[in-house]
């Protein structure tokens, strides 16, 4: 399923052209070298579902998507675009989104600093947006502060628990989603209750996103991913699949040996082969399928219409995709 079909909101188009309008437009100035690395990854595309959720969660009031909504969407694309800016340089990556990454292009100077610029940018289309929308994105953004510090700290630590992990990516990951639902139906005017409702189905769906990406990280290929696999296992950052294996009798000695250090590319690919042998794999998809089960629960209670249903039918869409990886690495 391609990224389009799997992120599947009722959206119309026409919102989506003014969303990516609004973004371009965002992230613009007059010095043309800016314009061209602040605006590298927008232009490299991209599945958009951050501001997507911004802008169903505001349809929820009837009405077309206000330019408050638009720009509180662009706003939490801005914080997502700003970190995969700063996750590239970090990992040393070279490529996202099948086009060389900004920190390959221009190195990674450049790559902070315009990461950083995204961020600013953010901040002052929050801004704009009321106090209540700053505070938001303030604390989100040390809430993703906060999860990268703590998996940093945790790199190479063959003893982090299931606990820990979780708190991380809720941080990392699932602070950006709810915000993103948040500010939609801040900008849409609904009722608190429907806001808050919101904002658990986010924080729920972020959580089985983090935990189908750390699995494709382990079973996908590079053409699927878009960059090499196995770069978490590379940079000492064991996911909830590995932390799995780690403990199992048949596959956890060998794999042991293997991490606490980093790896070469040749060990990297026996570890993601060790990791796809033990139940690792299954342990994390049975994790996703429990968060996607709230996040599904968090939707019906939103009503009947068309919106909530297909709010409830995402998490269902990670985990189909999902297993779909599964089966094919067992085959």
């Amino acid at each position: 399923m391609n990224a389009p079909d799997l992120f599947l909101l009722p959206v119309p188009e026409e919102e989506f052209g003014r969303l990516e309008e609004c973004l371009l437009a965002m992230v613009s100035q007059e010095d043309p070298f800016i314009d061209e690395v602040a605006s590298h990854l927008v232009k490299a595309g991209g599945k958009r579902l951050r501001p997507a959720l911004s802008i169903a969660a505001a349809s929820l009031s009837g009405r077309v998507a206000s330019e408050e909504t638009l720009l509180g969407g662009v706003c939490v694309e801005l914080i997502h675009l700003a970190s995969l800016y700063h996750d590239d340089v970090m990992d040393e990556a070279t490529r996202r989104r099948n086009v060389v990454s900004v920190n390959g292009r221009w190195g990674n100077l450049v790559a902070i600093v315009a990461g950083d610029y995204l961020l600013a940018r953010s901040a002052e289309i929050a801004a704009s947006l009321g106090i209540e929308v700053a505070q938001l994105v303030a604390a989100t953004m040390a809430r993703l502060c906060q999860g990268q510090l703590s998996e940093v700290k945790s790199a190479y630590r063959v003893d982090r628990s299931e606990e820990a992990y979780l708190a991380t990516i809720a941080d990392k990951t699932a602070a950006l989603m709810a915000t993103a639902c948040r500010i939609g139906g801040i900008t849409a005017g609904l009722e608190r209750p429907q806001i808050e409702t919101l904002t658990h189905f986010g924080e729920c769906l972020g959580v089985v996103f983090q935990i189908r990406d750390d699995v494709l990280d382990i079973v996908a290929s590079e053409h699927e991913l878009g960059k090499p696999p196995g770069q978490d296992l590379a940079e000492g950052i064991y996911t909830l699949p590995v932390q799995r294996a780690l403990a199992d009798r048949k596959v956890g000695p060998r794999l042991r040996e293997l991490l606490g250090g980093p790896l070469g590319r040749e060990e990297i690919e026996i570890a993601r082969e060790l990791v796809a042998d033990s139940d690792g794999i299954t342990f994390a998809a049975d994790a996703a399928r429990r968060y996607a089960a709230l996040a599904a629960e968090a939707a019906a209670s939103l009503g009947d219409g068309e919106v909530p249903q297909a709010l409830g039918e995402l998490g269902i869409s990670l985990l189909e995709d999902l297993e779909r990886s599964t089966r094919a690495l067992a085959s």
